[in-house]
């Protein structure tokens, strides 16, 4: 009983041993991994195409979505408006 546990040991080490050690291996190892990173990249990727197809179809049919862009991104106001900034004080 006590030599089949040596030899079960024994083998597992081998072929651990095997495994490991060989290049192919790690390398699969590696390129496995690889392969699941880069598909989760193209799917937010891809989520980002989504969102910005989307939008650029609303800039292009929806001028007042335009104007609020326009107005947010670059800070125009129409004639005759007026800006008002509030400014806030760190040290309240």
């Amino acid at each position: 009983m006590r030599s089949e546990h040596l030899y079960l040991g024994v083998g597992i080490a081998v072929a651990a041993f095997v495994l490991f050690a060989n290049d192919g291996f790690r390398n699969l190892i590696l390129r496995t991994r690889e392969h699941r990173r880069l598909e989760s990249l193209l799917l937010r990727l891809r989520a980002d195409h989504t969102a910005l197809s989307e939008e650029w179809t609303q800039i292009q049919k929806d001028p007042s979505y335009t104007e609020y862009l326009i107005r947010r991104n670059l800070g125009y106001v129409k004639k005759g408006e007026v800006e008002y900034r509030i400014l806030v004080s760190s040290h309240s």
